[in-house]
């Protein structure tokens, strides 16, 4: 029973002097990566599959009358990336799927009239960083451009394994 009044004093002494637990932090706050800096990231990926990138292009989404950008096309293939900004989902609304968490699947889609051509739909807004606000990094800009190469990378490889045209 000592031990206890011992502790239950020692506690409301040390809270008392300011030494209890700190206040829960925020977190760091994000933005996303530039689509400008995430194309030159897409095109540098599909060159590392050994594909050679194609300019971007636009179609339409297949069974709809909405345009989309395909951001980073597959030289001589009927496939590529799309990155979907705030402002394209919000443009494409029901036309396109709605975003992947981070950790899940990637969502395909097809374009064209015929819908011949595959697309992949990288959501922006899965690829965050923080903006060194404070002394701890959540999320730098290499974590998310790596996740961005990777993702892109994983679909080159579906494509070239599944040999989509």
């Amino acid at each position: 029973m000592r031990k206890g009044m011992l502790f239950v004093a020692s506690l409301a002494l040390s809270t008392a002097l300011g030494c209890g637990p700190e206040p829960a932090k925020a977190p760091n706050p994000t933005r996303t990566l530039d689509e400008r800096r995430a194309i030159e990231i897409i095109r540098n990926a599909i060159a590392a599959e050994g594909a050679r990138p194609a300019p971007g292009r636009d179609d339409v989404v297949a069974g709809t009358e909405k345009a989309i950008h395909i951001d980073v096309g597959v030289d001589g293939k009927k496939f590529g990336v799309v990155y979907v900004s705030d402002d394209d989902l919000s443009a494409l609304g029901s036309a396109i799927p709605a975003p992947n968490g981070k950790d899940e699947k990637l969502h395909l889609a097809r374009a064209g009239k015929e819908g011949d051509v595959r697309i992949v739909l990288l959501y922006q807004a899965n690829y965050r960083y923080d903006d060194l606000v404070g002394e701890g990094h959540e999320q730098t800009t290499i974590t998310a451009e790596n996740q961005l190469t990777k993702d892109v990378r994983d679909f080159v490889t579906h494509a070239l394994t599944h040999k989509f045209e």
